[in-house]
């Protein structure tokens, strides 16, 4: 894709967003304008469009069955407070409140504009395999996405969200992968970069990759089995060895952790489960946990980590699941 293109695209993206929120006469009457100027821009803003509406009846149909739960959630509250229940209970109940009024998209798309931007995207549960136009593959783990910045003398790509695990064709043009404010630069290998709250890891499964970062100049380098850790501010403490095994094992649909914090693993079985999961306070999610699970089975692996730490779990709607002390 050339750069041309990546504008004309961009700026479709950013009239799409204006014009869903009321926009003004002088802004309608230049976006017309602009959509008129270049049949390329008509092309550009129906795709946007297109893709928008692929997922408009789904998020409607959400929105009707998450107004009926809304009443249901609002008698309960009337009727709590008739019945003099405890604080605790109304602190729920609230909680369950505001989160239906955040809306489906909320609950089910809450990356949607982000998903809008990427060119390679996966749902909830979903794994997907991709073949880049060098013949390097990509598999992009569950709730991903992947913006692609290939050029003629370039092989570059984005990780805006989520994990994925590359297998690069060794060539003399070298392979970058940006996530969290940092570069992994390679000729030929087999890597992972995941990103997470607190910014990203990069494991090496084969080959040798270079870590680099705007606040660091020195390139971190990596031999296989090993793990490294970066945020805005760089390189996080030193490279790590890791069991490659466990370390890769989502790949086959498993997920291995050692002393993990609990709402990082939560954030993984979220990947995998319909809906939200909210944790309801930083205590709980600051809770180290070890074990492993099926991520094919997301209330099985919940259990585990129930019976480990001792929360409650309280599932709405089979949407909206709230973890508590």
């Amino acid at each position: 894709m050339t750069s041309e293109e990546d504008t004309v695209r961009a700026a479709a993206r950013a009239w799409f967003v204006i014009l869903l929120d009321k926009p003004t006469a002088k802004q309608q009457a230049e976006f017309d304008l602009w959509l008129q100027s270049d049949p390329k821009h008509y092309e550009a803003y129906r795709m946007v469009e297109a893709n928008w509406h692929a997922t408009e009846n789904a998020g409607q149909r959400l929105a009707a069955n998450d107004a009926e739960q809304l009443a249901v959630y609002l008698n309960a509250m009337d009727q709590t407070k008739k019945q003099k229940k405890t604080f605790k209970a109304l602190s729920v109940l609230s909680l369950v409140l505001v989160a239906l009024l955040g809306g489906a998209i909320w609950l089910e798309r809450p990356s949607l504009l982000q998903d809008m931007v990427a060119d390679y995207t996966t749902l909830k549960a979903e794994r997907r395999t991709i073949i880049m136009a060098d013949g390097s593959t990509i598999l992009l783990d569950a709730d991903s996405a992947l913006a692609d910045e290939y050029t003629h003398d370039a092989r570059r790509v984005k990780l805006l969200r989520g994990a994925a695990y590359f297998d690069v064709v060794p060539s003399d043009i070298p392979f970058v992968v940006a996530a969290a404010d940092a570069e992994v630069r390679v000729l030929g290998t087999g890597f992972d970069v995941r990103l997470d709250e607190g910014g990203a890891s990069v494991t090496l499964e084969h080959g040798r990759i270079a870590v680099t970062s705007d606040q660091q100049t020195d390139a971190t380098i990596l031999e296989p089995g090993q793990q490294v850790r970066l945020n805005a501010g760089g390189i996080i403490g030193a490279v790590q060895p890791v069991e490659l095994a466990d370390a890769l094992a989502w790949r086959d649909g498993r997920y291995i952790f050692y002393r993990a914090r609990l709402a990082d693993v939560v954030d993984e079985i979220a990947r995998y489960r319909n809906g939200r999961i909210l944790i309801a306070s930083s205590t709980l999610g600051d809770e180290l946990v070890t074990g492993s699970f099926s991520l094919s089975d997301t209330d099985a692996a919940l259990a585990a980590l129930q019976s480990s730490v001792g929360f409650q779990i309280n599932i709405i709607g089979n949407r909206l699941t709230i973890l508590r002390q």
